[in-house]
Parts: C-alpha cells; structure tokens; sequence
C-alpha cells in the first residue's frame, strides 16, 4: 500500500454548501474501507486535505474523480502527491 496526500481549494462556496453531505457520505465510506486515513479542510476554509491509503497512483485518482465535490465543480486544483511515511515505520 502507499500513501498519497490530496490537496485541493474550494472553488465555489455555495455549491460546497449543498454538496457537503453527499462528500462527506463519499468520504466516510473511504475512511471505513481504510482508504481515507484523515481528511478535512485547511485553517483558513479555502481548500481541503485528505491522506490516502490507496495501491497504486490511479487508485488514487479514482478518489479524486468519484468525490461529489469533484463532479459539482467544488473542489479544484487538485494537487495528489506521494508520501513516504517514515514515522510510524511500515512493515516490508
């Protein structure tokens, strides 16, 4: 498995509103499957983060691509980077 850190900004703060509880539905199954480690918007509410554990970089992507957000046009800039967890150490 490895890990990716999404990073995106709200695009428009309305549709956000109204597409929140289909997100965070989108979300919480993620997070049930152990896909979503943790995920929230940033300090000052323009954008989100999210840490996936995914197997592979189109796993990845698929979350991206399936978020309402995404399809509402809601969430843009997506930004998906690799990240090499040291701390806590993985096993082989």
């Amino acid at each position: 498995m490895s890990f990716f850190v999404l990073e995106y900004r709200y695009a428009d703060q309305d549709a956000r509103a109204r597409v929140r509880p289909d997100h965070l539905a989108y979300v919480q199954s993620l997070h049930e499957k152990g896909t979503v480690v943790l995920a929230g918007p940033v300090g000052d509410g323009s954008g989100a983060m999210m840490v996936l554990r995914v197997g592979s970089e189109e796993e990845a992507r698929s979350v991206v691509r399936d978020d309402p957000y995404t399809a509402a046009g809601v969430g843009v800039g997506h930004v998906l980077r690799p990240w090499n967890v040291v701390v806590p150490a993985q096993s082989p």
